[in-house]
């Protein structure tokens, strides 16, 4: 598939987390029924996809990445680094709603896909352009999916299809096991080792009634196809936002310019020549970035990347970085319109397993990386997406309270073995 591959700050992964929270351990939750998928399974065969116009599913994801990414930074604090993988939540969500159905489907298809798409349509974009990543040349680019699967509550209730359909589109694993301590160093290690060490977690603790875990992850270690020599890299001040900071910057005649009403940049090629780093300068010298991207939609990046030029000699400037964020995206999935999959009532992802409480989303953790020096590009993120079950409350518990205003003792302890590292006391402030 011949697929534009553009490489900017905003990289990708990410995870899909299921939840049951509140469901009382060990007890399989009951089924109504058949599970009922709306998605056609069978529409999909082996190198086979629903067929598609490249050129707008294309366009439609740009649309989604930017509306996205405009919501998240509007949302920001103007002195926040802010670090969006639209791709690695389009992954997550695919694997969502593969077994979403009815408006819950709809509402997910038209927000990462367009009006456009039809799911069907939509899942073999993303399925396509996952495999070219996986087999991009040059870089070291990839992207997993895996699923874990709470075997003391879900049983063998995950319907097979729904299996069998993101085995077969998204190369998924698809894992049964207890969650315990176990399965949060499962899933951890497992997302480390996806990530290449840039993301070592996502998960502090696993509550033994989460149902599933869903889980996109997606590394990216590219290497300047032209790497900067020592002469290129100079000390000098970053203007930021907040004020002056010392940074050591990057500089070198680049071969492309762009430029829109709205901005200038210029890129530079990673090995292979599929992927490229594009920085995007806001002509308004006095805006900060997340201001401007805000306002920065799918058109004007259109406009900006078809600008690129030869004609101009270009010296370019960028300080080295490295940067981590890590945001809820609930607010920005709603208001690009996802509503029904965060409602305990209205939400449908029978797909999945036709349970007698129904499933839907309760949050969406999105937490990504990047570090980019005179050497090359690494990057990577991890998208964690709970779905818990409606209808069942934990356990009420009485209340107790620990205020340490008084003088207290403390110790930091090894969990391994319950042994304390360190013990002190505190009897003043």
């Amino acid at each position: 598939m011949k697929m534009r591959k553009i490489l900017t700050t905003v990289l990708a992964g990410g995870i899909l987390a299921g939840g049951l929270a509140g469901c009382s351990g060990g007890n399989t939750i009951k089924t109504k029924g058949e599970v009922k998928p709306e998605i056609n399974y069978s529409s999909v065969s082996e190198g086979s996809y629903p067929s598609f116009e490249e050129g707008e599913a294309a366009k439609g994801y740009n649309e989604y990445a930017m509306k996205l990414f405009a919501i998240v930074a509007a949302a920001e604090d103007k002195n926040t680094n802010v670090m969006v993988s639209p791709a690695s939540v389009m992954f997550a969500l695919d694997l969502a709603d593969s077994g979403a159905c009815k408006n819950t489907l709809a509402e997910i298809n038209k927000a990462i896909g367009g009006a456009d798409l039809t799911p069907e349509q939509q899942q073999a974009f993303a399925s396509k352009w996952m495999k070219s990543i996986n087999s991009s040349e040059g870089v070291d680019f990839s992207v997993a999916n895996a699923i874990w699967s709470n075997r003391e509550l879900m049983g063998d209730n995950m319907s097979d299809e729904y299996k069998n359909y993101v085995k077969k589109l998204f190369d998924a694993e698809v894992r049964s096991m207890k969650f315990d301590g176990g399965a949060i160093k499962d899933i951890n290690g497992w997302v480390n080792d996806k990530t290449k060490g840039m993301i070592d977690k996502i998960l502090d603790e696993l509550d033994p009634a989460t149902a599933a875990v869903l889980v996109n992850a997606i590394a990216f270690d590219g290497k300047w196809a032209v790497p900067y020599e020592d002469y290129q890299i100079s000390n000098d001040k970053f203007k930021g936002i907040s004020g002056e900071s010392d940074a050591t910057f990057l500089e070198e005649k680049s071969d492309l310019y762009y430029e829109s009403d709205k901005a200038i940049g210029f890129s530079k090629l990673y090995e292979g020549g599929e992927y490229m780093f594009v920085a995007i300068l806001p002509k308004d010298e006095a805006v900060d970035a997340n201001k401007f991207m805000s306002e920065f939609t799918g058109e004007d990046l259109n406009m900006f990347m078809n600008s690129a030029s030869s004609g101009y000699e270009v010296y370019s400037k960028i300080p080295k970085f490295k940067n981590d964020y890590t945001t809820s995206l609930v607010p920005a999935l709603r208001n690009l319109g996802i509503n029904d999959a965060f409602d305990p009532e209205k939400a449908d992802f029978t797909g999945i397993a036709n349970l007698e409480n129904n499933l839907y989303i309760s949050n969406v953790l999105h937490k990504t990386f990047i570090e980019v020096d005179e050497n090359g590009t690494k990057a990577s993120a991890v998208t964690a997406i709970e779905v818990e079950c409606a209808g069942i409350m934990p356990e009420e518990k009485e209340i107790r309270y620990v205020y340490c205003d008084r003088p207290f003792a403390y110790m930091i302890v090894d969990r391994n073995d319950m042994t304390p590292v360190f013990v002190g006391t505190v009897n003043n402030i």
